[in-house]
């Protein structure tokens, strides 16, 4: 069965942003983890592409506003403060919807963060609870943990989306869209492009 979306530009963006929505609040949903490709600078000064998967946390379709948490120390925040830009991929294998998102990374405001803090459980919090810093070395394979999470190493990251480029694969023919958006997360332009 084709879906309403199917060859309607409005509604394909309505369903990207309601699968968005749905993946930051269902952890069995696809959408829940996304690889975040960020910048940094190599040894030699040159750029070197970075990818990770994340967990998406919070998002705000109105304002085209998508959250992440991560530790502070990390070395993709250092990536992210030395270039924002980053584009997000997300795919959903049995609806064969990928979403691949161009976006300004920041971190969130204090109250977000204490916001967000006080939302996360127990078993979140346990990240950030690990005595060294991301990616540092050590001896042993497993990481020694501080008696209790440092709420002052956790950071909530907000990715406001500039462009989102929509690809549905379908035996009737794929559909690809492309949504640019205001830095207040009005639609500036929506186009169908070539699967």
């Amino acid at each position: 069965m084709i879906p309403a979306f199917y060859n309607d530009l409005m509604l394909t963006e309505t369903e990207a942003w309601r699968r968005l929505t749905l993946g930051a609040s269902d952890r069995t949903c696809p959408f829940h983890l996304m690889q975040l490709a960020s910048l940094r600078h190599d040894a030699s000064g040159s750029l070197e592409p970075q990818v990770r998967t994340v967990v998406l946390r919070g998002v705000e379709a109105a304002e085209k506003r998508l959250r992440f948490h991560t530790d502070a120390r990390s070395p993709k925040v250092t990536e992210l403060t030395a270039c924002p830009r980053v584009q997000a991929l997300l795919y959903d294998p049995a609806q064969k919807i990928q979403l691949r998102l161009s976006a300004t990374a920041a971190p969130a405001s204090d109250a977000l963060r204490a916001e967000a803090w006080a939302a996360t459980g127990r078993l979140g919090r346990e990240c950030y609870a690990v005595v060294a810093a991301p990616s540092a070395p050590q001896t042993t394979p497993a990481a020694p943990f501080a008696a209790e999470a440092d709420p002052t190493v956790f950071l909530p990251i907000i990715l406001t989306v500039t462009a989102l480029d929509w690809l549905y694969l379908a035996s009737e023919g794929h559909r690809r869209a492309f949504f640019t958006y205001g830095p207040d997360g009005r639609l500036n332009a929506a186009t169908w492009r070539v699967p």
